[in-house]
């Protein structure tokens, strides 16, 4: 009885699966307009081309702070993403934040469905799907994919660009304040250290400071440094230029690990 607690609170289920813990019901009543704003907006601009419209974040998990937190959302379009829908995206983006100020940003991450169910992504938008957020408007194609348990595959997935990163976010960080650039870092890199030995640790969490509280078991070496990260993604740091320093140094350690 004691161990099957004590894997349901390292984010498993009694079986060693990942639990999801991204649900429409966790939405806080102050985000619900935000939200519907969104859900909304997708399809009007873009019809008849989405499959579905997903949330992940701190919003469907219920954690999200009003003036302080994000709104990320995952959409699969049936249509190939050109330049129309990239521009959709960019305005939904600029916009709805200025609209409703109780999200600081809203992130759009855009999949093409025939790309999005190949097999090669298994461990990419098959996982994310299943593990990492919930289905708000449209086909839930999590009914599609089975479960998943912690894996170095998966780590790879969701954080094998660590040594491209910076360069492929350049054309974002330029239109960014320098606090939320430093904040986007420090999260991918507590993230990054986190998933790369949550197998091992046999664990999956969400939750950043138990993330980083891992991860500085993990890479002792490295402890000071993913404190520092984990300070950056709270928000306590504002630095740009001193977090890509920091990214720079650590991506190349977790990356030699």
């Amino acid at each position: 009885m004691e161990s099957g607690i004590q894997k349901l609170d390292k984010g498993l289920d009694k079986d060693g699966f990942i639990k999801n813990l991204y649900s429409p019901k966790n939405i806080a009543p102050e985000f619900q307009e935000v939200v519907s704003a969104v859900v909304d907006s997708l399809p009007r601009e873009l019809p008849g081309q989405i499959d579905g419209i997903y949330l992940y974040g701190s919003v469907p998990r219920g954690t999200a702070i009003i003036g302080r937190s994000d709104l990320d959302v995952s959409i699969v379009l049936s249509t190939a993403i050109g330049q129309r829908e990239q521009e959709v995206f960019k305005l939904l983006s600029d916009t709805i934040p200025k609209s409703y100020p109780q999200v600081t940003k809203l992130d759009i991450d855009p999949g093409f469905l025939r790309d999005v169910l190949q097999p090669t992504e298994k461990y990419h938008w098959h996982f994310w799907i299943k593990h990492c957020c919930c289905c708000v408007w449209g086909n839930d194609l999590s009914n599609e994919f089975p479960l998943y348990k912690p894996s170095i595959e998966i780590a790879q997935a969701l954080n094998g660009d660590l040594s491209t990163f910076l360069e492929q976010m350049s054309p974002s960080f330029q239109t960014m304040a320098g606090g939320d650039v430093a904040k986007v870092i420090g999260k991918k890199l507590v993230r990054a250290a986190y998933y790369f030995v949550a197998e091992r640790d046999g664990s999956w969490y969400t939750d950043l400071n138990q993330c980083a509280a891992v991860a500085k078991r993990y890479y002792p070496n490295q402890s000071d440094d993913i404190e520092l990260a984990y300070q950056y993604a709270l928000g306590n740091l504002i630095s740009k230029t001193e977090a890509f320093e920091l990214y720079k140094r650590l991506s190349k350690e977790l990356i030699r690990e």
